[in-house]
Formats: C-alpha cells, structure tokens, sequence
C-alpha cells in the first residue's frame, strides 16, 4: 500500500490514469498541466506533484513542474478527502478549501479531466 503523496503513490496514479477509460477519453487531444501544492502535511513538509496532460498521455510526479498552467493549493486533509473521492474539487473550491491560481480558463475547458482523475484513484488503497 502506497503513502499518500509519495513517489510510489505517483506511479500508482499514473497507473490507474492509464488504465481508466474515462480519464483516457477526457485528456483526448488536449494538454495542460497542473501543480499541486499540500500544506499541513503529517511531516510537517509542503508536498508538491504535478500533473501533466499531453498528446493523450498522462503521468502524475512528485516534484515541481516548470510552467504549470495552474496551480492548485489546499491541505493535507482536504487534498485526502479528494483522492479518496469523498470531496470534489469543485465543493472544496467553492467552499475555500482549495486555492486556484493560473490559467483558470484552461481549467474550466478541462475540469472533465480533472474529475475522471479523481475518479481512477478513488479506489487505490492508499495509506493516509
């Protein structure tokens, strides 16, 4: 069972992305990236991954992407809730849990990806 947010988390993400028919289908023909930072962390860190969308692929990764079209920021509890499947995005975002800063207009073009997302990794077992 992976730790939330660490690098063998990433890879089972990327995995499940992979094999998920609906986020394949969601990312078709389009590319955009994503930062994701976690404050409030159990180790006291500030977790950064990113997500980038291209050429129909994706892959999720621990670390800090160069030119993010947007970043997202929330904490600890909230971004669980999320992977869980427990918290849209959108609920956290409209309830100021979540922070968006970027091209939000690249957002909205591509909130279905993002949701698809949340769905392939709701059923990973994860360590929280």
């Amino acid at each position: 069972m992976a730790r939330f947010l660490s690098a063998e988390w990433a890879e089972q993400v990327t995995a499940a992305v992979h094999d998920h028919p609906g986020f394949g289908t969601a990312v078709e023909g389009i590319e955009f990236s994503v930062q994701f930072e976690i404050d409030q962390v159990p180790d006291g860190a500030v977790a950064r991954y990113y997500l980038d969308v291209a050429s129909d692929d994706a892959s999720l990764a621990i670390g800090t992407l160069g030119q993010a079209d947007l970043t997202v920021r929330t904490d600890y509890t909230t971004a669980a809730a999320i992977s869980q499947g427990t918290l849209k995005i959108q609920s956290a975002f409209f309830s100021g849990k979540l922070a968006i800063s970027g091209n939000v207009a690249k957002l909205l073009l591509n909130q279905r990806a993002l949701d698809q997302l949340a769905d392939a990794v709701s059923g990973l077992e994860v360590e929280y």
